[in-house]
Formats: C-alpha cells, structure tokens, sequence
C-alpha cells in the first residue's frame, strides 16, 4: 500500500534516524517540509517499508527517499508518483543517496547517467577560518535582482528564491556583483552552505575563499552544525574547505534516474 503520510507520521519519524545519516531528508522533514510531499510504502499489516518524498519550486525534479527497511521497493512507487504529482511521461527525477541507499536502491533504478559522488562536509575547525575580510558584504534586499541574475549565470540549478529570506553575501566591483555566497538552510539547527559562485573573469583569485569563509563564520555564529556539499572530484574545492576548517562527513551520490 502506498499513500501519503500525515503530519504526525512525519514528526514520528524525524525521530528515527541523525541527520547527518540522512542530510537530504532530514531537511524534507524540518525546514523544507511546507515545499514537500511525502509518500510512504506499507505492508499489508501497515508496518513502513520507506518514503519516497517531492520538493516543489524548483527547475528540476528534486525527490528524497528514506528506506526504513531492506524490503522497500522504490520501483513501485515511482508510477504511483509520476500520476500523483502529475509529471511527464518522459520525466527524470534527481536525489542524493548515501552509499547505504545506493546499495539497496541502484539495481531498482534506471540512472539517466553514471551517479556522482558527493562529499559531505562539516566544518569542525574555527582556528582554521581567516580573519575577518572587510570587502565580503552582506548584501540586502536590494541586492536580490543582481544575486539572481548572478546565479542563473553561474547555472545555480538547486536555489530557489524563497533562500533568499537567509543572509548572502558578495563581493562587488563597480556595482558588478563578481562574486556570491548564500545558504540552503540557515537555522539555528544547522547551516547549510549553498548559492556560492564566482564570475569566470574573476576566478582564481581567491573570491570564492573569502565568501566561504565568511558564510561559514556567519553560520558558526548561530550554530556549530555548519555543512556543505561538494563533488567528490572537484579537488580544488575539497582542499578548499578543508582548509578552512572542514571535514568529510560520510560520501554520498547524486543520481539522475528515469521516473
């Protein structure tokens, strides 16, 4: 049986698992929860197999999924969702598995491309972070036209505009923005960094360092949950981040798949 899950089922099972375990999800059940629907699979004496869960407001078709237990069956809720949310025929959903999920998920899912991995990273390390750079300012509601602009550029797919209720930050040069960082979640439950991108004429010159240091001093100071993601082979920036202070959490995969 598969239907949608109540309010209170949700709240039950924010408490079944760490949210370093499950980071997407975890953020579907707490600060992304008002932009999600959720989906469970039960057996026939209502015992949960697994959720498979949607986020609407975004260009793409971004789902989580949470397998509660090894006989859950994602291919069979995949039509179920197509109809419920009515999407395409042809239509290709995005998600981050850890390597436990991808274990049990992959022989079920047809991948539109070979999956990527994905690090995890949280900052651990203060000492680490540079001085306070003068020339990173917080930009302001004024400033929204010029962020968006910047990002849509930088081909930012994941930002929605409802991120901008959370601080960014930027560098200007004769009121261009060159460069910009902001959050995905910035609570005083966790951080997470996001929107963080660097004009092409202006790479190599340590912008995208000043921004991420400041964004992570300004999620520090709220909280000492702060975390990012980053592409396993992108080199430069794990030794980035890892300079600053962060480090790898746990590995994960972002997978295209057929829905």
């Amino acid at each position: 049986m598969i239907r949608k899950l109540s309010h209170d089922e949700l709240d039950t099972l924010l408490h079944t698992f760490e949210r370093e375990q499950h980071f997407l999800y975890y953020s579907y059940l707490t600060n992304r929860r008002q932009h999600t629907v959720h989906y469970g699979q039960f057996t026939d004496g209502g015992e949960l197999l697994g959720v498979l869960a949607y986020f609407t407001g975004l260009s793409f078709n971004a789902f989580s999924v949470y397998p509660v237990q090894e006989s859950f069956r994602i291919q069979s809720m995949l039509p179920f969702m197509q109809q419920e949310l009515q999407l395409p025929e042809n239509a290709v959903g995005n998600f981050i598995l850890t390597e436990e999920e991808m274990g049990l998920l992959a022989p079920q899912l047809t991948f539109v491309r070979p999956p990527k991995p994905l690090l995890l990273m949280k900052h651990t390390d203060r000492e680490a972070m540079p001085s306070e750079d003068q020339q990173v300012m917080r930009l302001g509601a004024g400033d929204y036209e010029r962020i968006e602009s910047r990002l849509a550029a930088l081909n930012t797919m994941a930002f929605s505009r409802e991120e901008l209720k959370y601080p960014f930050f930027g560098v200007m040069d004769e009121q261009e923005l060159v460069a910009v960082g902001g959050y995905h979640v910035y609570t005083e439950d966790y951080v997470e960094l996001g929107n963080i991108g660097t004009d092409a004429s202006r790479r190599r010159q340590g912008l995208g360092r000043r921004i991420c240091t400041e964004l992570t001093r300004q999620g520090r100071a709220i909280t000492p949950h702060v975390y990012l993601n980053v592409l396993e082979d992108n080199t430069a920036a794990v030794q980035l981040y890892r300079s600053l202070g962060y480090e790898v959490i746990c590995k994960q995969y972002i997978a295209e798949f057929a829905i």
